[in-house]
């Protein structure tokens, strides 16, 4: 035994000192595999399988389908798979049920070698589908089969299994048209009318057991409704002096009515207590008097709305031109935008503008255009333009935002959702579905845009697939090494 070890030993030193080496060991070559990504409107099919040969087991088909709908698995169902030579099938399998979320294993052994069209029917609560693949190859022989190539690594690989768990949506890219516009900074604010103060009109005390009920912010109120009793403060002038005054004056002109019955005076003296009398009333009327002998100043509120400020505290002290109370109305809203002074003779007398509220991606859009100024802002060398937008509680004045409005005409081209559109650093990106789980991260050249879809100039092309729910998620999944899922387990 040890001298065929050494002979062996011998014989290796000598093939290395002769420059010969022995013939390397013959590798057993793996078949090559077919990776088909199909779309229709129910459904997306993105299937691998191996070459097949006929008469034999190759191995698994894993058939991920996807539901267009919400872009989830499909999670029950039957799929029946056809091959078919010309119009007659030749062999059929019926896979009973998904063996994991999404996907079905089919492992086929097909008798014949050919070329055959296969069908993949699914029937599932979900949705009802049909794919097609026209052209799949049964080889003879395993040697006439291909063989696996080395993968280029190129794309960025994204799972289905990740896909399913985020929410995800591509959309294709269209040629378009889309609105010309200009973007501009914005802000929310109150319509003419639709905001008022309620200030203190003369100096006095807001006592605490007259105020214990006093509106509190956010609460809302009647036009007419009590906001504030005063209890106002001696002063030169004031309400209490005025109020006296119109008491005073009450019991004048009813003496001078029983004067001129007795026929003591002339109707004149009559006439000038009247006129007085009523220039007092219109005086304490200004400054809030309402009924009753208490000397109290009664303020209501001027329109129906919500409390949005209050300023005064029971038992506290007021002076005169204090606000007191801020009421709006919330039904409506004004989108005040500055819009560039070269494009503002051009907006459309339609015009809707869409906008984002600062801190948010969501777009809004606005109700009619309420005017266009023909003064230029001195500050900010822009001409205000104003919008209406339904309110509701989704917005709160002075709110800024940015405002996307039309100034006529339209730009033709690609277009693509603002959804699609990634700033990675400074540089716009979008990601297109290249395949089921392969996806590409394309840098756009931009042109117009309407606030919701945006031309693209380069990058994309009509029909690429733009990823408008999950960018980031692929975005990930480029800077981890394509390993953020850990890779199939079927």
């Amino acid at each position: 035994m040890r001298s065929t070890i050494r002979c062996l030993a011998g014989l290796s030193m000598l093939l290395v000192l002769s420059g010969c080496s022995a013939p390397p060991p013959e590798v057993e070559r793996e078949h090559g595999s077919v990776v088909v990504t199909q779309w229709n409107d129910s459904t997306e099919l993105f299937l691998e399988y191996p070459h097949l040969v006929a008469g034999q087991a190759t191995g698994n088909w894993a058939i991920h389908l996807t539901d267009m709908g919400d872009f989830k698995p499909i999670r029950s169902g039957t799929l029946t798979v056809r091959f078919m030579a010309d119009t007659q099938v030749a062999q059929s399998f019926t896979i009973d049920d998904v063996a994991r979320d999404g996907i079905f294993l089919l492992d086929p052994v097909i008798e014949r070698p050919g070329v055959y069209r296969v069908e993949l029917a699914l029937e599932s609560p979900q949705v009802s589908s049909l794919h097609v693949l026209p052209a799949v190859t049964v080889f003879a022989t395993e040697a006439e089969a291909p063989h696996a190539e080395e993968a280029d690594g190129g794309g960025i690989a994204f799972l289905k299994e990740q896909q399913w768990q985020i929410p995800f949506d591509v959309t294709p890219a269209r040629q378009d048209s889309v609105q010309r516009t200009v973007t501009a900074p914005a802000e929310i604010v109150a319509p003419d009318g639709a905001l008022v103060l309620v200030s203190a009109p003369v100096d006095g005390l807001a006592p605490a057991d007259a105020n214990r009920n006093a509106p509190s912010v956010g609460q809302a109120v009647r036009a007419g409704q009590l906001l504030v009793t005063l209890a106002p403060t001696t002063q030169e002038g004031g309400f209490a002096q005025i109020r006296a005054q119109a008491d005073r004056l009450e019991r004048e002109v009813a003496r001078a009515e029983r004067l001129l019955a007795a026929g003591a005076i002339p109707e004149k003296r009559l006439e000038e207590a009247r006129h007085d009398l009523e220039v007092a009333r219109a005086q304490a009327a200004a400054l809030g008097a309402g009924e009753g002998d208490d000397f109290r100043l009664r303020l209501t509120s001027p329109i129906a709305g919500v409390v949005a400020r209050r300023t005064f505290v029971p038992g506290g002290r007021v002076e005169a031109g204090e606000p007191l109370f801020t009421i709006v109305d919330p039904r409506t809203a004004w989108l005040r935008v500055q819009v560039p002074a070269g494009v503002a003779g051009s907006i459309p007398r339609d015009a809707r503008a869409t906008f984002t509220i600062a801190g948010s991606e969501e777009v809004h859009e606005t109700g009619r255009l309420v005017s266009v100024s023909s003064v230029l802002d001195p500050q900010t060398r822009t001409v205000p333009t104003v919008f209406e937008i339904a309110r509701g509680s989704r917005y709160t004045f002075g709110q800024l935002a940015q405002a996307a409005v039309p100034v006529g005409g339209s730009v033709t081209g690609v277009v693509i959702p603002n959804d699609a559109i990634i700033d990675d650093n400074g540089t716009p990106v979008a990601y297109v579905q290249a395949g089921g789980e392969t996806f590409e991260r394309r840098v756009l050249t931009l042109g117009a845009s309407d606030g919701r879809r945006t031309t693209v100039i380069a990058g994309v092309q009509p029909g690429d697939l733009v990823v408008t729910i999950g960018g980031y998620q692929v975005r990930l999944a480029s800077m981890s090494g394509n390993e953020f899922a850990g890779g199939h387990a079927h």
